[in-house]
């Protein structure tokens, strides 16, 4: 038998917030409220925030630059005039693009041709890329929108970038493309690998990080995309999670303990489970009535059961994991000898601090002394096996 050892680093990132209170805001508040005190504790509430999304979302490798979309036309569904060119370019993001904008360098242009009449549209759809968590469109030249999923209907040419927000995208950044990239944006210095990209990842073969996919050996995690597809459920069961529970088994015969979820996957999986008719009316006891006018309805689907190994899986809502994301997770490996006590940590090299600075001042209006600070940590986040995780992507909702 062979035994392959690969030594990788995690290199630390700096996390951290700033607050501002000036020296009124404690003098007025003196005997109500210590104005400072509550800057210091808003400020660690935002950074607790900022941790979780980098412990997800954060890389420091390049995603790959999509392959070149294919574009479908159709008489239907948009206001595109006939035998237009339709060119569409799509950008991914990581999980940290999400949050705060930017994105990988854009495709190649892919176009198609409208047929007669005005009321055409165009289908686009790109192959999945490995660790992306959004899609950024740009038809004609212009940013037309953001999916979480790896297509798009186009309904018209613009001639402008797109200036509406994007409201159906929970969470996504309020910083739009202004122009196609040609430089990449996904890879950043600053950023330690969070969770996807550790799952995401290749490791170097020469050197001991993360590379783009591809480009060392993988990482062993399973990555399955649905390509613009809702979750499917048969008696009871989901196709999806059986089928990723299945290929874990068969890779390291274990079982996730976890699946990590977006609020709207969700809701999906709730609907479901209520659907199926394998729920039930609750009548509860009150006002000596036997519960007759106290009935509850609806559900929360919290556990799943793998069916191969009869594993009971929690199924965890995260706020911060873009939708359109299923992530698989397992906390510890079973094996004698595997010195795996944790399959993931977040490390710190130095500790949550608050960083006081001297009194300085703030001119105009308003103006006068104030105290500036920050609160911040060093810290890497480590994934000992990813080979017992997976991930589904680009799932659309139902």
């Amino acid at each position: 038998m062979n035994v392959n050892l690969q030594d990788v680093t995690a290199l630390y990132a700096r996390i951290g917030a700033g607050y501002t209170v000036t020296k009124d805001a404690i003098t007025f508040g003196a005997d109500y409220a210590d104005a400072k005190a509550i800057a210091i504790f808003n400020a660690i509430n935002q950074y607790k925030i900022g941790e979780d999304k980098k412990a997800i979302g954060g890389q420091n490798f390049a995603l790959a630059v999509p392959a070149t979309p294919t574009v479908t036309p159709s008489a239907n569904g948009g206001s595109i005039p006939a035998t237009t060119a339709v060119p569409v370019k799509v950008a991914v993001r990581t999980g940290s693009n999400f949050s705060w904008g930017g994105s990988g360098i854009a495709s190649s242009a892919g176009s198609a041709t409208t047929g007669s009449g005005t009321t055409n549209s165009a289908v686009v759809t790109v192959p999945a890329v490995r660790g992306a968590v959004a899609y950024d469109w740009f038809v004609n030249g212009f940013w037309y929108t953001t999916t979480t999923v790896n297509t798009v209907t186009v309904t018209t040419i613009p001639t402008a970038n797109a200036t509406a927000p994007i409201t159906n995208v929970s969470g996504l950044s309020t910083v739009y493309p202004t122009s196609v990239p040609t430089v990449d944006a996904s890879a950043s210095s600053l950023d330690f690998n969070g969770l996807i990209a550790s799952l995401a990842g290749d490791y170097a073969t020469s050197g001991y990080g993360l590379v783009t996919p591809g480009q060392g050996s993988p990482s062993g995690a399973k990555f399955l995309s649905l390509d613009g597809a809702p979750l499917t459920f048969s008696g009871g069961s989901v196709n999806e999670f059986d089928t990723l529970n299945q290929y874990i088994y068969d890779s390291v015969q274990l079982s996730p303990d976890r699946y990590m979820v977006s609020s709207q996957q969700s809701k999906t999986l709730s609907k479901a489970f209520l659907a199926a008719g394998t729920s039930s009316v609750y009548l509860e006891q009150g006002n000596g009535d036997g519960g007759r006018t106290n009935a509850s309805l609806g559900g929360h689907l919290n556990t799943y059961f793998n069916a191969i190994t009869g594993d009971r899986i929690e199924i965890e809502v995260n706020p911060n994991l873009p939708a359109g994301t299923i992530i698989a997770t397992r906390d510890s490996i079973p094996f004698p000898n595997s010195n795996i006590s944790n399959t993931m940590e977040l490390r710190t090299q130095e500790d949550l601090t608050d960083w006081d600075y001297p009194a300085g001042r703030q001119s105009g209006a308003g103006g006068g002394p104030r105290y500036d600070g920050e609160v911040y940590s060093v810290e890497t986040f480590i994934n000992r096996a990813p080979v017992s995780m997976g991930v589904l992507q680009n799932i659309t909702a139902s």
